[in-house]
């Protein structure tokens, strides 16, 4: 019994064999006839007596407080004996049963108790106390069940947050849940740790403030402490989330770190780091500590701002400052960040993200000014054609199709990170909402005079005491590791299907018009559809149709692009077969950017764009 499958294995072979084993012993000693004998040589057996006892497998794994809960299912070698007129007669027989247990694991363990002994069905999973875990006794938690999470929590220690908008009192709850906190000492002498939780008593090494010094403490499980630069060098709301955080290691994690302890002698104390520990990809193993701190980092602010209440308290405000009828929206988002942090006591960051969480996408808008970070990612469109023009590097980037603006973003081009809504639009998943900054390019601001602000931004109020605009500048070396992981994404993915489609059309030995009509007829479009998402005339419809021996213009070209929503690759290759080719003008460069900076929007919002810098639209009023 060396090898084992899983910890929720090895616990069992190891701690909670053997009274297991004597329940079962005792069980079919006392309960002969309430065994499965239909295939078995002795029907009505005078006594059975447990020879062996194998764990096939564990289901129905859960944790409630410090108590293990799990359904083991064993296949157990009985021997059956019956007196007869010819003497007596023994039989061994295999009995699959289901033993249904509890296990008390603190700092060690303190019991094992089998609840209940029957035969094993098949069937769905019994209904059952806790949360479910995995079989390294992992909470189960996936990403559209956070917020019940949070409320489960909160009905336990707080359900007055799940009535009306107030602010959760963390630290008391810690105090509540039998912890103690720890603060004003440094954890570490580089603040590479916010804040840890021990699950086993044991000794901690502080520094003073100043790091002159540093002393070793005992501390008790279920000790928290807390750096105290998470204060000084971030704000209280980071210290109030660093403990929301730890507390939730405490609530669903403990008995990880308890298991841990009885098997290995480990002594676990779960961190919190500021950087945050990496999210995996797609299709990448996550590890169990991976798991838990994610699980700690989502749960923290959604147990500091309950999902309910805290819309409540959104709406309250969007209401008593007439956002929807106000000109001055920014301003008026930024006013209603600052009285929520200040309501909930929690940074302004945390709040605008939970917003964005929550449904108030807005709040993206102002994201990017957060004074706790010198960078953004967010860009409105004038901003981001901006960038594109001035910066060479940048165009290249958008140009190869790595990334996509989507809501304001340029964000890595893949499914992970943008989805389609209801109207068949682009926007971006949850997934990448909650990890904006890892997963999109990233900007500095720059001041540009007013001349230079006027070149690139026309028909724009300038400030209106300097005459100077602020614009993005990209940071490439803050964009670095995005670049990365798209390059790399890259190469494991194929192209989207649709644009795979029409890639293969594109072959040799064909005009433009032909591949042109193919791509309509692959997308399933009729004239007037066609007519419809291009702005283009019947005769270009048919121009495609009947293959005509002439060529479309570039604008045309473009117009069918933006239309059908093409990406650059096979918009250069149909100008190419046209004899084409984007040149480095300012208004082919606002063309190209019609086809790589709306991707996913309509020709009327390419064409808003165009005639915002005086140039002609694309559509009907062109020549064909």
């Amino acid at each position: 019994m060396g090898t084992y499958n899983n910890e929720i294995e090895q616990f069992i072979y190891t701690v909670c064999y053997r009274p297991m084993w004597e329940a079962a012993y005792t069980y079919i000693s006392e309960h002969p006839y309430a065994l499965n004998l239909s295939y078995s040589r002795i029907q009505n057996p005078d006594s059975a007596m447990l020879e062996d006892m194998i764990l096939e497998y564990t289901k129905n794994i859960r944790i409630d407080e410090d108590s293990l809960l799990f359904d083991a299912v064993v296949s157990c070698t009985i021997n059956l004996t019956e007196d007869t007129y010819k003497g007596t007669a023994s039989h061994e027989t295999s009995q699959w049963l289901v033993l249904s247990c509890v296990a008390v694991v603190t700092d060690k363990l303190e019991s094992v108790t089998v609840m209940n002994i029957s035969g094993y069905t098949s069937g769905p999973p019994r209904k059952t106390d806790g949360h479910a875990v995995s079989k390294n006794i992992v909470p189960i938690l996936y990403k559209k069940d956070l917020d019940d999470e949070a409320t489960t929590f909160l009905q336990q220690y707080f359900p007055e947050a799940l009535e009306k908008p107030m602010a959760v009192p963390i630290a008391d709850i810690a105090k509540d849940m039998g912890l103690e906190i720890i603060q004003g000492n440094r954890i570490t002498d580089d603040f590479s740790v916010f804040g840890e939780i021990y699950f086993t008593a044991g000794k901690a090494t502080i520094y003073d403030l100043f790091k002159v010094s540093e002393t070793s403490i005992d501390v008790k499980r279920g000790t928290i402490l807390v750096d105290a630069y998470t204060f000084w060098e971030r704000n209280l709301g980071c210290v109030k989330n660093t403990i929301a955080h730890e507390v939730y290691h405490w609530y669903k994690h403990r008995m990880y770190a308890a298991i841990k302890h009885v098997l290995y002698g480990q002594d676990f104390i779960a961190c919190r780091c500021p950087s945050n520990m990496a999210s995996p990809q797609k299709d990448e193993e996550w590890s169990d500590i991976q798991r838990m701190e994610w699980q700690a980092n989502n749960m923290a602010p959604r147990i500091l701002m309950p999902y309910r209440t805290f819309r409540m308290k959104v709406d309250e405000l969007l209401q008593a400052y007439d956002y929807e009828n106000s000109p001055i929206k920014p301003a008026i988002l930024t006013s209603i960040a600052e009285e929520l942090r200040e309501f909930y006591g929690v940074s302004r960051q945390s709040v605008l993200i939970r917003m964005m969480e929550t449904g108030y996408k807005d709040a993206a808008i102002i994201y990017q000014y957060d004074e706790e970070s010198p960078y953004h990612g967010y860009l409105d469109q004038r901003d981001a054609f901006y960038a594109y023009r001035t910066s060479s590097e940048f165009r290249n980037l958008i140009d190869s199709g790595l990334f996509r603006y989507v809501d304001g973003y340029f964000v890595i081009n893949d499914e992970q990170y943008i989805e389609r809504n209801n109207e068949g639009k682009p926007t971006l998943t949850d997934y990448a909402w909650t990890n904006l900054n890892e997963y999109t390019l990233q900007f500095t601001w720059q001041s540009l005079r007013a001349d230079e602000a006027e070149k690139h931004f026309p028909f724009e109020l300038l400030h209106r005491e300097t005459g100077e605009r602020k614009a993005s500048k990209y940071d490439s070396k803050q964009s670095a590791s995005a670049v990365q992981m798209s390059e790399a994404l890259q190469k494991k993915r194929e192209e989207f299907e649709r644009q795979s489609a029409a890639r293969k059309i594109t072959g040799v030995n064909k005009t433009c018009w032909e591949v042109i009509f193919e791509i309509v007829q692959s997308r399933g479009l009729s004239k007037s559809h066609f007519c419809s998402l291009t702005s283009l005339g019947e005769e270009v419809y048919r121009k495609a149709e009947k293959n005509i021996d002439t060529k479309p213009s570039l604008r045309t070209i473009v117009a069918i692009g933006r239309g059908l929503d093409l990406d650059i690759g096979t918009t250069e290759k149909l100008l190419q077969l046209a004899g084409h080719a984007f040149d480095e003008s300012d208004e082919h460069q606002a063309l190209k950017y019609c086809i790589t900076g709306f991707s996913g929007m309509t020709i009327d919002d390419a064409n808003e764009f165009l005639e915002s810098y005086n140039y002609e639209p694309l559509g009907s009023k062109q020549r064909l």
